[in-house]
């Protein structure tokens, strides 16, 4: 009995020891890169080794000639559809490494640039609407066709039928 109570004892004295607690915390701050101003409302990250653009909030990259936006200029990464100001950088390439006189845009822009901002995202969103207006027929013509196919195909059978009966 003094035996199996002393390894009770051990083995609640070896468990307990086993069981720990801690802590850990991680903390991160990115700042905000160099930019330059390369055209009205885009800037670029100064002397990158890739071309990383800004626009209306949103950093934007160019892969293989997709574009892809981001709340950081380091990840999260999406594609999508860019807004013509960044659609418009010929060469987005040659923005690697680009050392212009390094700038940020501190102030709202001119109101002609804030008007040009808005007819483009106006153009953008009437474009969208009638990508997807052209969607909705395409898919109400697939299913006009269908239907005809389906008839087609009835006709067919029961023609078909018809003469064996």
């Amino acid at each position: 009995m003094q035996t199996s109570l002393l390894r009770s004892l051990l083995f609640l004295g070896l468990a307990g020891g086993c069981a720990g607690s801690g802590s850990a915390s991680y903390s991160a701050s990115v700042s905000a890169p160099e930019m330059v101003v390369i055209s009205p409302g885009v800037q670029v990250i100064a002397n990158y080794d890739e071309p990383i653009f800004y626009n209306d909030n949103y950093y934007w990259r160019n892969q293989g000639g997709v574009w892809y936006r981001s709340t950081s200029h380091t990840r999260g990464w999406v594609r999508y559809s860019a807004p013509r100001a960044i659609v418009s950088i010929e060469r987005p390439s040659a923005y690697i490494r680009y050392r212009g006189s390094a700038q940020v845009n501190t102030r709202s822009d001119n109101r002609q640039d804030a008007k040009e901002r808005r007819e483009d995202a106006k153009e953008d969103r009437k474009d969208a609407k009638e990508d997807r207006k052209e969607r909705a027929e395409d898919r109400r013509e697939d299913r006009k066709d269908a239907a005809e196919d389906r008839r087609d195909d009835k006709k067919k059978h029961d023609k078909k039928h018809d003469k064996h009966d």
